[in-house]
This record gives structure tokens, sequence and C-alpha cells, in this order.
């Protein structure tokens, strides 16, 4: 047995401890005396007595202590003061250390906090599959870094979760969120020797989700040291707030994959098209390669660098015995099998023109709710997690987008025409002299103008008679961008003669002022003589725009007849039913009804009642804007659909997009605040939707001939164009939707310039009767509804007054039955028909 040295101490005499000592054969160290008290007291004979200092008979005198070498002393001086200096730097940098490491995560409060980033998730639009009527899901709101789905780590399969934790930090469970020894060995290699072949990491699970919750990931130098000490930090500090499996759900639900995608939910159902708890050993080993490198290991770009590195990670769970050697053979033996990808998941973009307008319309609302700045209202909508229950009909919005892809310009010429501005983006196409050069000019200030080619662009939308928005696109072609100019939702334009119906001819009809076949007379409201609408251009050319209207009244040639039919005529002077003025669309008649409503009760209903308050409520109140359409600003294509609802029955519903919003518990969180309410009675809107329906199926009307045939329902419409076709339209609506279609240059344009005479709105006529003939194909028939109080009856064609017996001509058209016009009392003698009435080869816009 070996002896083991023990240190005895005793309180009996010193013989009693030694005769102890000797009986065990070990030794003993008497502690009762010193040393130098044994010396003293032992006896003479026992060894030579020590020397007293000075004693003379030894013959020397006091021992003289050995000097070191001066240089030595020295070095060794500089030594300790180096060595004292480096404690106190040491000390000094661990101080500015923990300061700086306590100032830098000051904030750190919300970005660890667990707890909440199970809400950061994206949200989901859901709509109405047309053929099933079951809820799908239609698009996901996300922002240019994100796309996650939370899962419970009870969700997630152990392989998954292995997968993970034997090749990226297999010590996860037993260290404190950092590897200290992985850590020295990675910052030796970095910025001291390199002592490994390539750049070695050192990030446990933690420090990895640290990166995914702070994007803090600088690279090298002194700040990507700086960076590693925070993430050590972070990482220690959440292991002492949170369990390693908290931590490791977070991980799991925020690790990001190819693309946009974030999460092994997520990445399940993109690769495999399943539920996370579903997949298998190898494919869990798959969705773990992709981590490592994105790009490299793309399952759809990059297989074959996959399956490599899927069967590294799978020795690596064989290797640690998570799986045994059968179960790893079979694994890697297995072919790499994704599920087929989308083909809408192809296109250059993720959201369809009328998922960026929800997401515009949601985000305002949040805002209004919240009490919160746009930016963190949408912060709050891409990591939310709501469902947002949408008005979107997925059919009618394909078949849109379809055909205002425009291939080959079916439907919309292009018109290049050359625009100067002053800078180019990339989306730009510049314009190239001869030479190759960049067309530029330089103005003698020194700022220089550059060209771009720019074409016609065109938006649409559709609507049903209770608000809904079924299907919205905001440009021609393919659409490379989210969030990019939507001219369907949030660009205005002048609305020229489309205006007309739902302000003047509406309120005339409502009021009774004027009827279906009330006689007015077509010409201008004023005469150059009466002196009431400057002619702009020669007050212009003469200088003399700054006159007031007294002092112009010197100058007879400053004045000018108003208004002018479209085509530069001022009509022929006869009269002719209202009818009639409002299927060719003439401005003389329009202006007439205008006058007798009163433009600003005509303002006062679309801006209020029919909510076209992007009017200027300053200068859009006169005859030229709101009956002409010569606004300041003008509007949106969904204001106008959305005016013309009222030709149903008269109720007008605010257009939205959704209906609801649920929060990630199901729970309602907003509701559309659509409001419902009768802007016109349902007479009115009957007799008007009659009178619309001449539009399109008279042989005068602006639109004649050009209504869709499927089905064999009726339709309404109505035709607009601005001053030098700068702006197109038109206005249709059938049993089931109301659409406005518009046509025109981003910056507008006369686009008979370009176009010459294929600048009509007949373009758009075209193209809303193709789409609607698609979208109807199998819909049961229908008929707008008929307003009881509404009658049919004989009118005089020369007096439009009811038909009497003597009435040489008459025709139908439809009244109030408790207001009817007079019976015709004229004299018929001369027989004669007025040619106005239903002729061919009249002017239209």
């Amino acid at each position: 047995m070996n002896e083991m040295r023990r240190i005895h101490r005793s309180d009996s005499t010193g013989s009693g401890s030694h005769s102890a000592a000797s009986g065990s054969g070990r030794r003993v160290v008497n502690t009762t005396h010193s040393r130098k008290e044994s010396a003293q007291s032992a006896p003479s004979g026992s060894g030579r007595p020590p020397r007293e200092p000075g004693d003379p008979q030894r013959g020397r005198g006091p021992k003289k202590q050995k000097k070191g070498h001066p240089i030595l002393r020295g070095v060794m001086r500089v030594i300790a003061t180096l060595f004292c200096l480096g404690i106190m730097a040491g000390c000094a940098l661990a101080v500015c250390l923990v300061f700086y490491v306590v100032q830098a995560t000051a904030n750190d409060g919300d970005l660890l906090n667990l707890d909440n980033i199970e809400l950061s998730q994206s949200s989901v639009v859901m709509a109405t599959d047309p053929d099933t009527g079951e809820q799908i899901e239609y698009a996901t709101l996300r922002s240019s870094n994100s796309h996650r789905m939370w899962v419970d780590l009870e969700q997630i399969p152990t392989y998954l979760q292995y997968a993970f934790i034997c090749t990226e930090d297999k010590d996860f469970y037993s260290e404190p969120g950092f590897n200290l020894k992985r850590t020295v060995g990675a910052m030796i290699n970095e910025y001291i020797i390199p002592i490994y072949s390539s750049k070695q990491g050192a990030s446990t699970i933690e420090q990895q989700l640290i990166k995914n919750l702070t994007d803090d990931d600088s690279a090298s130098g002194i700040e990507g040291a700086l960076r590693k000490v925070r993430e050590i930090y972070r990482a220690y500090t959440l292991y002492r707030n949170y369990s390693k499996e908290t931590i490791l759900e977070a991980y799991l639900n925020t690790i990001s994959f190819t693309g946009t995608i974030q999460g092994v939910q997520t990445a399940a159902l993109e690769y495999f098209n399943k539920d996370v708890s579903q997949l298998t050993l190898w494919e869990c080993a798959t969705i773990a390669s992709i981590t490592k490198n994105p790009t490299n290991y793309n399952p759809y770009t990059n297989p074959e660098n996959l399956i490599n590195r899927r069967n590294f990670i799978l020795y690596n769970m064989w290797d640690q015995g998570v799986i045994s050697e059968d179960v790893y053979r079979e694994a890697i033996a297995q072919p790499l099998v994704l599920a087929e990808e989308d083909a809408s998941k192809t296109t250059a973009t993720n959201n369809s023109y009328f998922t960026d307008a929800l997401f515009e319309e949601v985000v305002e609302d949040i805002m209004e709710k919240e009490g919160i700045t746009e930016a963190a209202a949408q912060q709050m909508l891409y990591t939310g997690g709501f469902t947002i229950e949408a008005t979107v009909n997925p059919k009618i919005q394909t078949q849109m987008e379809e055909l205002m892809l425009n291939t080959g310009d079916a439907y919309f010429p292009a018109g290049w025409h050359e625009e100067p501005v002053s800078s180019l983006s990339e989306d730009d196409t510049p314009v190239y002299n001869a030479d190759g050069t960049l067309k530029t000019t330089t103005a003698e200030d020194g700022t220089v103008t550059y060209y771009r080619n720019v074409r016609t662009q065109a938006a649409m939308v559709m609507l049903d008679y209770d608000g809904n928005v079924v299907a919205m696109v905001g440009g021609l072609g393919e659409k490379t961008r989210d969030l990019t100019l939507n001219r369907a939702y949030s660009v205005t334009r002048q609305t020229g003669s489309s205006i007309k119906p739902i302000g003047a001819y509406a309120l005339g009809i409502e009021y009774g002022l004027v009827n279906w076949s009330t006689m007015l007379n077509n010409s201008p409201l004023y005469l150059k003589s009466d002196m009431v609408i400057r002619d702009d251009d020669y007050c212009r050319r003469n200088g003399l725009s700054g006159l007031s209207d007294q002092a112009l009244r010197a100058y007879p040639n400053a004045w000018r007849s108003w208004p002018q039919n479209y085509g530069g005529n001022y009509g022929d002077n006869q009269d002719v039913p209202l009818w009639n003025g409002l299927a060719r669309s003439l401005n003389t008649i329009a202006v007439r009804v205008g006058d007798l409503v009163g433009a600003s009760t005509i303002f006062n209903f679309v801006y209020n009642t029919l909510q076209l308050d992007t009017l200027d409520p300053v200068n859009d109140v006169g005859l030229a804007p709101m009956v002409m359409g010569s606004q300041t600003h003008g509007v949106t294509p969904l204001a106008l659909a959305a005016a013309f609802q009222i030709f149903y029955d008269g109720q007008y519903t605010t257009p939205h997009l959704y209906s609801r919003v649920l929060d990630r518990d199901g729970n309602i969180y907003l509701e559309n605040n659509a409001t419902s309410y009768q802007a016109l009675t349902p007479q009115t809107a009957t007799i008007m939707n009659q009178l619309l329906q001449n539009v399109l199926y008279s042989s005068v009307g602006t639109a004649a001939g050009r209504y869709p045939t499927t089905g064999g329902m009726r339709s309404f419409g109505k035709t607009g164009t601005t001053t030098d076709e700068k702006d197109l339209w038109f206005v249709g609506g059938t049993p089931y939707y109301v659409t406005a279609v518009w046509w025109g240059y981003d910056s507008p344009y006369d686009m008979t310039k370009t176009l010459g005479s294929q600048a009509k709105t007949r373009t758009c006529v075209e193209a809303w009767k193709a789409l609607m003939n698609e979208v109807q194909e199998g819909y049961a028939y229908k008929e707008f509804p008929v307003a009881d109080g509404v009658v049919q009856r004989s009118y005089c064609t020369q007096s439009g007054l009811l038909a009497a017996s003597g009435c040489p001509s008459t025709a139908v058209g439809y009244y109030k039955a408790d207001d009817l016009p007079a019976t015709c009392n004229y004299d018929h003698s001369g027989g004669v028909v007025p040619a106005s009435v239903d002729t061919e080869g009249v002017d239209t816009d």
C-alpha cells in the first residue's frame, strides 16, 4: 500500500508524538514547536552549534549578501513593471468591455424576448375559391427578408432537431450558451496565428439565434471581435433566462433558407409540400443542409451539393448515436424528391396588384386603430401572423392579369415616344444618339436633361355591387416588383365625360329637373358675345391673362363660346332628347343639365356621397370640372368604378378589399369600415341604368355594338375622354360586376400624336368586352333590378312629351310613375321627324 503523507497535529508531548510515529512507520511532523526552538533545545552532542554573529573564535565576521548583476536586476524590474501594467491594462480593458457590452445591449429586452418572437410570423391572405366556395390561401404578406410560420417544438420531429444539433452544436445541451474552447481557438486562428487550415466557426445555437434576431453579423477586424463579445454576452443571457427547449424552438423557427423563407415549417411546405411534423429522416437532414449555404445548397439549382451535405449530416447523426447504422445507410440511399414547384412562385413578384392594394388598405386601418406610424403598422402586418379575409376572386384576378399582360399589344397599342426627365432610373428605357451615346441636353445653368422612351399604360378594376373589389391590375405587362406603382388604386386622373352620369344626369333625374325625353338644345351654353368664358389661348398670346373679367370686356376676342362637343364643333342648334345627348356624350347637352342642377350641388354629391374625395374643393367646383371632367387632380379608377355602383339599385358602398382581419389566435382584429347607403332612389337608378345602356345598344352610342354577349345579359357603360386624348376611360356594368378601365401615359400626353386615330375610347371598351365575355362564361342569366314606380311610356320625338294620337313619330322611354311629362299638344301638321333622334355618323368620345 502506498504511504499517504499526513500532517499530524498533536496536543501531547514531543516524545509521545515520536512514539506514535515510530509505531506507524510514517513520517510525522511535530507542529508543537518551531524549527528554531527545536534547534536551540537540542543537546550539545547532537551536532555543531550554530554560529553566533561576529564570533571572533570563528575567524570571520558577518556573512555579506551577494549582489545580483545590475543588468539582470534592471530587466527583472522592467518585466515586473510591465506585468503590473499588463494587469492594470487588462483590468481597464475588462471594465471598458463590460461598459461597452452594457451600452451595446441596452435595447436587447425586446430583441431577445423569446416569448414575443413567436408572434413574428407572416400574415396570410385568404380568398374564396369561386368553384368550391372554400377558403383558400391566396397570398402571403411578407417583407423582403422574412416569410415565417411558427410551430411548437413538440411538432418538430426529433430527427430534425438533432440534424441541426449534431452538425451545428453537438454540445448544445451542456454548454452555457457559448463554447469557450471553440471560441478561443477561433479567435487565435483569426487574430493571432492560423492554427487551422480554414476559418473556424465557433457559434453555438444560441449565438446563431442571436444573429437571426438582431441581424448583428459584422464579419472581421475589430468590429468582428466586438460583435463576438456582444454575441457571447447575449448568448449567455439567453442561457440564463430560457430553457434549452425554448431556445431550440426559437432557433428552428427563425433560421433562414432559400429566398425569403424562414423557419422549418415554411421550409417543409416549400420543399416537400407537407407539415413539418410529417417529415421523414432524410427530409429532416435535407432541410438542415440548406441553411449552411442557401445558395450553394439550393435544392432546385444545386441538388448534388445538397445530397452530399445531407449525407454528411446523416453521418454526424449516426456518429453521435442518434440513429443506427442501418437507418443511416437506408437514409443516404434515398433520392432527393422535392414537391413540384408552384408555377406562380416562378414569377418575378410575390404579390398581385390586388395584394399590394390590400396591404396598403390594411396598413392604413392598423395606423388608425393603433395610433402608430406607417412604418410601425407595416412591420406589425409583416410579422403579426394575421389572417386577412380578402374580397378578391382569384379566378377573375387571373383572367384580368392575363388580359393586361397585353401580349403583342393585343388590346392597348404602345405609342412609344421620348420623354424628357431630370434623371434616369434602372427601370427606364434610355434614349441613345446615333453614335450610341446617351441622349442629353444641357441648359445654360448646367442642368442636364435626359430622355427615356415611354409607352402607354392602362389600369383596370372590378367590383361587385356590394363594394367588394374582386380584381385589380394597375399596369400593362408583367409585374416585376411588390408595392410598385398601382394605377388602378393610387393614381388619380381627370375623368373626362365619364363623370357626366354620376353628377349632372343622375341628379337631374333625381330632382325631377329632366327626364328621359326632355328636349335640350345642342348648342353652347355660353356664346362668345355673352363674355362669360375666357379664351385662355388668346389671352395668353396677347398678354391679357392678368386682366380682370371687367377689364377684359374691352376685348371681344378674349372670349369664346362654351362648351364645344368632341371634335371641336358647337352642335347643330337642334333640340335633342336627353337620352340621345347622353348616349352621344354631347357636352352641350350635359352642361345644360349640369347648369340646371348647379355645379356646387354636383360637387357636394360626388365628393361627399360618392366619396370622390381626391377632387379639389376649391378649384373643382364648376361646370367644367363637374361635367366636362377637367378636374385639378381627378380620381382613381377604383373610386370611379365604385361611384358607378349606384346605377344598379341606387345604393353606394365604400369599395373595400377585405371583410375581416383575424389575429393569430383567430380573434377579430379588424373589420372593414365600409359604409352602405342609398345614394339615389331606386327609381332614378333604374332610369339611369336604362339611359346608360343606350351607350352600348343604340346606334348613336359612343360604344355602339361593343357589349359582351356571353350569357345574353345586358350591360351599361360610359366613355370618357379628356382634352387632347390624354386620358381615355370606360366604365361598364353587367348585372354581376362594374368595371373601370383607364388608358394613357403616366405623364399626360396627347395620344393622337403617337397613335393617331387609334387613340379612341373603343380601345378601353374592347378590352372590357373581352374580359367580361371570359369572366361571365357559365354564369347564370341575371337581369338588372327594375324599381317599383318606374314605367315605360311612349313619347313624342319632336316635343319630348308623352305621345298623343297626333304625334307622327314616337319612341319609348323610362319615367317615374309619379313624375310623368305632360301629354304632347304640339301642332304636327308638318310631320317632320328630327334627324337627331337616332342617326349614324355622330361625334363620339
